[in-house]
């Protein structure tokens, strides 16, 4: 834990660098204290078609599911955090934003917890 999800335009998806972009949000993620560093999760997911208010511009948008348990202090700050590292990567995308949203720990599972099915 965390998942962060980097959704974004084909073109930043197809960047030289992006590699360095997902190496970014996961130094942030890490660097936030919530997390172990081989628990966060970083991926990318582009879209061809979209629009920014209404025109064809570059956008850059993580979502980023955590278990429940952080106040509203610490996600805003981890979400801060993911928004300032992409900018300083990507200085020229004016649409960055960040979600942070709880996941409930009983509607969550994973292969090396499997709960015993009875």
């Amino acid at each position: 834990m965390p998942h962060c999800v980097i959704e974004c335009s084909a073109e930043i998806a197809g960047h030289p660098d992006i590699d360095r972009l997902l190496h970014a949000v996961h130094e942030a993620a890490d660097a936030s204290g919530l997390f172990q560093s081989a628990d966060i999760k970083v991926r990318l997911q582009s879209y061809d078609d979209f629009l920014v208010g209404g025109r064809d511009q570059d956008f850059v948008h993580i979502a980023c599911h955590i278990l429940a348990g952080r106040d509203d202090d610490q996600k805003g700050q981890l979400a801060d955090r993911l928004v300032r590292a992409v900018c300083e990567r990507l200085p020229g995308v004016q649409s960055v934003s960040c979600e942070v949203r709880d996941m409930a720990p009983a509607a969550y599972s994973r292969r090396d917890k499997l709960r015993a099915l009875g």
